[in-house]
């Protein structure tokens, strides 16, 4: 007897089954930045498993060979704790590291990983550092912007096109970030000492904390730190004891980090002008990811980060986010999407609005004050300026 045409649809939806996905597949991911790394592994449903911190994975800074010996060792030990024998390799791993922006280099570093460490993964997928904090936060697009030890911009339009800005590392930009806002306050230091370049406001709180957190009694004992000793992240960690002088209201701590958010601004009006408009148009506009620790001063960078935004008359509406999680999620997005393991990303959980800018609603008298009460620190502590002008060991 013939089966009717409703009859055989059923018969084949009924063996028609949802494609399951093994919880004994393992994904890795992992976030690479400057100073530290992060990676997280995840089973076949997108179930966090464990987290392991390690050391900069910037291959630029310390070579591929050593880049990958310190990868292969964060998995390992990754795998170690969820009792995964060492012979048997996760599924796939997802690397976002600072200074991965590089076809060529992206690819010998994973030529190194699969030859050197077979035992680690089996296959792998590389980018920039922005990329995965974008894709931890962001499903059709939009804007990271990362000011941590560095400072790096990406543009991710829907089409899965992308554009940067900056991530030229600290000989060619790193504007905005915490390296370039200690080098910048060091170096308003030795110029004003020398009478070249007079600071723009008073040295009288930065060079102490220059002495102090470098233990030196003058500017020769600095130089070991810039030259025959450099190390970026130890240069970079003093903008933590700039950020203090904010607290305190010095005013060339201040004046670094509105100068800092003027910089940062300039990164998102460039990549605005190409984003497509269904990222600018979007509900609260163009969506931002900010990464890094130089955000935790965001309130000594907004007038200087909103200004700019401002008067460059360019972007309508903006919001900045922070991510709620560790950008290695999106590491482990990328590893699950290379193998077509999907699962549901929780986008809207991953990140949180901190900021709101709208052209109509910008309050046009916070610029104002702002100058204003710049003027006032500048009449205030002049004469502070000229007793410590000179004064290499007081």
């Amino acid at each position: 007897m013939t089966k009717s045409a409703d009859q055989v649809q059923e018969a084949t939806m009924s063996t028609q089954v949802e494609p399951q996905y093994s919880e004994d597949i393992r994904i890795g991911g992992v976030e690479g930045g400057g100073t530290y790394s992060t990676l997280v592994i995840l089973d076949g449903k997108g179930a966090k498993l464990t987290e392991v911190k390690g050391p900069n994975t910037n291959h630029w800074g310390i070579g591929i060979d050593e880049t990958a010996a310190r990868l292969s060792a964060m998995i390992e030990k990754g795998k170690q704790e969820l009792n995964i024998p060492e012979t048997v390799p996760l599924d796939c791993v997802g690397l976002t590291l600072s200074g991965c922006e590089e076809e060529a280099s992206n690819r010998q570093l994973v030529e190194t990983l699969l030859k050197k460490y077979p035992q680690s993964a089996k296959d792998y997928v590389i980018g920039s550092d922005t990329l995965g904090s974008l894709r931890t936060g962001l499903e059709s697009g939009g804007i990271v912007l990362i000011a941590g030890t560095g400072s790096n911009a990406l543009l991710i339009n829907p089409d899965g096109k992308t554009h940067g800005c900056g991530g030229w590392g600290h000989m060619m930009g790193d504007e905005g970030g915490a390296y370039w806002i200690a080098h910048r306050a060091c170096k308003y230091v030795f110029d004003d000492i020398d009478g070249l370049v007079e600071a723009p406001e008073p040295i009288s709180y930065v060079w102490p904390a220059m002495r102090s957190y470098f233990n030196v009694s003058d500017r020769n004992g600095i130089l070991p730190y810039l030259y025959a000793n450099f190390d970026k992240s130890t240069i970079a960690s003093f903008a933590k004891e700039l950020a203090i002088g904010c607290e305190r209201d010095d005013p060339l701590c201040l004046k670094l980090f509105d100068e800092a958010g003027q910089i940062l601004a300039k990164h998102i009006i460039a990549l605005s002008k190409k984003a497509h408009n269904d990222l600018k148009l979007a509900h609260g506009g163009l969506k931002v990811i900010c990464v890094g620790s130089v955000w935790k001063s965001w309130k000594f960078m907004k007038n200087g980060f909103v200004n700019e935004i401002h008067n460059r008359s360019i972007v309508d509406e903006l919001s900045l986010l922070h991510l709620t999680t560790t950008s290695a999620l999106g590491a482990c997005y990328l590893a699950a999407e290379k193998i077509n393991c999907p699962f549901v990303k929780p986008y809207d959980s991953n990140v949180e609005n901190f900021f709101h800018y709208k052209r109509d609603h910008y309050p046009e008298a916070q610029k104002t004050e702002h100058s204003v009460e710049l003027k006032n620190y500048t009449s205030e502590c002049s004469n502070a300026h000229a007793h410590v002008r000179n004064e290499e060991t007081t």
